[in-house]
């Protein structure tokens, strides 16, 4: 908990001064602005009740699969087991970074798909895209797209240190990607996720939308061809139209979504998929 806090005031401090002197949209506010409080509220609502949930479905997975032998093999993981605690602890975080990304990619794909894009709508959400945007993830979300990837990659039997030092890693890059950086990484903006290249992804455009979907390696859209960073452009206008601005209306209205798609007198809305109207690629030139 400690740790966390620190963590959470450097990136008060790195992010919101370095955004102070390279931004990647010059108007948004520093330090201060309207979204902020619901994305302190989804910050709260992490610390307090997403700590333990991988570790929670690790157990009842395993416990599902194995019954009475269950006790010894969770043991077993959570220790490490087997070929991957050999490794030198360096080469265990990249392994871990790798796979996780790969099943990140595939499902945050799923996620912009039309069953399951209400939920995810709720992250798009922000017409203030910044460093704290990382943390509203509906609950639906984070089961699924965090906390079962993590509970999957856990049960391979990694040393339990390499989570102790992916878990700031993890926070400062989830932070990272979202702040109002101009940051494109220049020559590595194919080897690691830049601002500006996941600033795009939230774009109040579907077309544009659907695209940069790596956590961590862009190699990855650029392998599946879902890379887009123009050249002398920088990404401008976010969000995604109809999910409500307060807390509890975000956590409520996925629901109603589907519901109302299962209604037989509900009219067809040819842009179902999005969530939203489409509206113009909103881009800019660089500075």
């Amino acid at each position: 908990m400690v740790f966390t806090l620190f963590c959470l005031a450097t990136c008060v401090l790195a992010f919101n001064v370095a955004a102070r002197l390279k931004p990647c949209n010059p108007e948004q506010a520093r330090f201060v602005w309207n979204e902020l409080a619901v994305d302190a509220v989804y910050f709260l609502i992490s610390l307090v009740l997403y700590g333990n949930v991988a570790t929670l479905l690790m157990h009842w997975g395993v416990g599902a699969a194995l019954g009475p032998r269950a006790t010894g093999a969770i043991k077993a993981i959570e220790a490490g087991y087997g070929v991957m605690p050999a490794l030198p602890l360096a080469v265990q975080v990249l392994i871990v970074l790798v796979l996780t990304d790969i099943c990140q990619y595939w499902l945050h794909r799923l996620f912009h798909g039309h069953v399951l894009w209400p939920f995810h709508a709720v992250h798009h959400s922000p017409r203030h895209v910044d460093w704290t945007t990382t943390w509203r993830v509906h609950p639906v979300q984070f089961l699924v797209y965090s906390a079962g990837v993590a509970a999957l990659v856990h049960t391979l039997g990694f040393s339990p240190m390499v989570y102790v030092i992916l878990a700031p890693l993890n926070l400062f890059m989830g932070a990272l990607v979202h702040a109002n950086l101009d940051w494109d990484f220049g020559p590595l903006r194919y080897v690691i996720a830049s601002p500006v290249f996941h600033r795009w992804h939230h774009v109040d455009d579907p077309a544009v939308r659907d695209k940069n979907f790596a956590p961590t390696f862009p190699v990855l859209d650029l392998m599946f061809g879902t890379f887009y960073m123009p050249k002398g452009e920088r990404p401008q206008v976010y969000g995604a139209e109809n999910t409500p601005e307060d807390f509890i209306g975000q956590l409520v209205w996925p629901f109603q979504e589907i519901l109302g798609r299962l209604n037989p007198k509900a009219k067809s809305d040819p842009n179902a998929k999005s969530g939203a109207k489409a509206g113009p690629r909103l881009g800019a030139p660089a500075a």
